[in-house]
C-alpha cells in the first residue's frame, strides 16, 4: 500500500452519520413537528372560538339595531302612550308561556319566558300635513252604522313645503292588486286637537293618487276583521272637525322565534331567531298576505317571521317612566335634586321608576297614562357550536326573567358561550 493510499484510508472509515445520530436527529424533528402541530391546533381552535365569539355578538348588534330603530319613532303620527303595557304605541308581553304564538294559532311560536314588544306608529311613510283651512277636504257621515268620509293631500304642505306622495299610491297599487286582503289603517289626527285622533280603513277602490295629490276615501273599520285589540280612546272621525295630520299606521312585533336543529348527536338542539312580524293594526292578519278566505288568516305568510339574527335565546324588555314610586315625580317640586328629579331604579327592583325590571314587577295603577321616558332592551346571545373544553358561568337573570332554572345552567348547554347585551333608548316622540 502506498503512503497515498494510507492518508486517505481514515477519511473513508469516518464519512456519514451514526446510527445515534439520526435517531437524535428524528427524535429532534419529531418533537418541532408536534410543537408545531399543536401550536397551529391551538390557533386553529383559538380562531374558531373567537370568529364563534364573534359572529353572537354581530347577532345581538344587529337584532338590536333593528329593534331600536323601530322604537325610537314610535307614536310618530303622533300616536298615543295609551294604558302600559298594553298600550298604542308601545306594548308588550312579558314572559310569554309555553304555546304562545305570535299571531293565533298556525303562527310562529314564541319562545317562553322572553318578552314580546309591540310597536305601532308611522314609519316608513311620512306624516302628511292636509291644509284644514282649505274647504271641502274633509268629510264624513254615518253609513248604516258606521261611517265613510274622505281626505284630500296635496304635494305642498299649507307652509309650502314639498311632500311625497308615492307611498299612498304604493299603498293603493298593492290593494288593487288584491281584493281580499284587509284595508290599510289611517291615522288621522284633528286640526283642532292633537290628542283627538282617529283610525280608520282605507277604501282603495275608490281612492285616487299620483303626483300632485291624494284623495283617500276611507271607511270604519271592518266588522269581518275581528281586532285582537281595541284600540283605546279612539275618536269616531266626525268628532274630528277637521285633519291636520295623516299616515299609513303600522304596527310590529319583535320576539324570539321557537326553533330547533338536529345536532351532530343527532339531539334536538335550541335554534331560536330574533325575529319580527308586521300586521294590519289592531289584527292578527299579516301585513299584505292573507288567504282568499277573508275569515282566515294565513299563517304561513312571511310576514308572520321577519328573521333578524339567529341564536338570540332571550329578548327582555322594562319601561322606565317618571312615576310617583321611587321618591316622586319630577314635577313634585322646583328644586334639582333627590330621587324624585330623576328615572329613579332600585338594587333590588322594587319600588323603583321601572316595570318589568324584577321578578315581582306588576303594574301599578298609579302608572297609567303616564309616557314612558325609555325603554330598556336586554338580549341573550348563544354561539352557534358548543365548546367542549368549556363550561359557562351560570346564568342568574335578566330583567325580571329568573334563569337560574333555566336549560342554559345545565347539561351540555353549558359548553356554549353566552353574552348580554343592553341597550337603553329614549322614546323621543314620546
Amino acid at each position: 500500500m502506498s503512503v497515498l493510499q494510507k492518508s486517505f484510508s481514515p477519511q473513508r472509515r469516518t464519512a456519514g452519520f451514526t446510527v445515534v445520530e439520526l435517531a437524535v436527529s428524528l427524535l429532534v424533528m419529531v418533537v418541532v413537528t408536534l410543537g408545531m402541530l399543536a401550536l397551529f391546533d391551538f390557533s386553529n381552535r383559538l380562531s374558531s372560538v373567537q370568529t364563534n365569539v364573534s359572529e353572537m355578538q354581530q347577532s345581538q348588534r344587529i337584532a338590536q339595531q333593528e329593534v331600536i330603530r323601530t322604537v325610537r319613532m314610535a307614536a310618530r303620527g303622533p300616536v298615543p302612550l295609551g294604558l302600559p303595557p298594553v298600550g298604542m304605541s308601545v306594548a308588550m308581553w312579558s314572559q310569554v308561556p309555553v304555546g304562545t304564538r305570535i299571531g293565533g294559532s298556525g303562527t310562529p311560536e314564541v319562545l317562553e319566558g322572553t318578552d314580546v314588544l309591540t310597536v305601532r306608529g308611522v314609519f316608513s311613510s311620512p306624516v302628511y300635513q292636509v291644509n284644514a283651512s282649505r274647504p271641502n277636504v274633509f268629510a264624513v257621515q254615518t253609513v248604516d252604522g258606521g261611517y265613510t268620509g274622505f281626505v284630500d293631500i296635496a304635494n305642498l304642505t299649507p307652509s309650502s313645503i314639498p311632500q311625497d306622495l308615492q307611498s299612498l299610491k304604493d299603498a293603493l297599487d298593492s290593494a288593487n292588486q288584491n281584493a281580499a286582503k284587509p284595508r290599510e289603517r289611517l291615522l288621522l289626527v284633528s286640526a283642532r286637537n292633537l290628542d283627538v285622533w282617529s283610525i280608520v280603513a282605507l277604501n282603495p277602490t275608490n281612492s285616487t293618487a299620483d303626483a300632485t295629490s291624494a284623495h283617500l276615501v276611507f271607511a270604519s273599520l271592518p266588522a269581518d276583521d275581528p281586532a285582537y285589540f281595541d284600540f283605546p280612546t279612539i275618536a269616531a272621525p266626525s268628532t274630528l272637525g277637521a285633519v291636520a295630520f295623516v299616515g299609513i299606521l303600522e304596527e310590529h312585533r319583535f320576539y324570539v322565534r321557537r326553533a330547533f336543529k338536529t345536532a351532530p348527536n343527532g339531539t334536538q338542539d335550541l335554534a331560536s331567531m330574533f325575529s319580527h312580524a308586521r300586521v294590519f293594526p289592531g289584527t292578527d292578519r299579516p301585513w299584505r298576505g292573507l288567504n282568499d278566505d277573508m275569515s282566515v288568516g294565513d299563517n304561513n305568510h312571511q310576514s308572520w317571521k321577519i328573521d333578524i339574527a339567529d341564536n338570540i335565546v332571550d329578548f327582555q324588555v322594562a319601561l322606565g317612566f317618571d312615576s310617583p314610586r321611587g321618591g316622586g315625580r319630577i314635577s313634585d317640586d322646583q328644586n334639582h335634586t333627590g330621587d324624585d328629579d330623576r328615572i329613579y331604579e332600585s338594587a333590588d327592583g322594587q319600588n323603583d321608576d321601572w316595570l318589568y325590571n324584577d321578578s315581582q314587577a306588576v303594574v301599578p295603577t298609579q302608572w297609567a297614562n303616564l309616557p314612558p321616558y325609555f325603554i330598556r332592551l336586554t338580549t341573550l346571545a348563544r354561539t352557534d357550536r358548543r365548546d367542549k373544553d368549556y363550561k359557562s358561568l351560570l346564568l342568574d337573570h335578566l330583567e325580571d326573567h329568573d334563569l337560574a332554572a333555566s336549560r342554559y345552567n345545565t347539561g351540555t348547554d353549558r359548553m356554549f358561550r353566552y353574552r348580554p347585551l343592553q341597550t337603553l333608548v329614549d322614546l323621543r316622540n314620546l
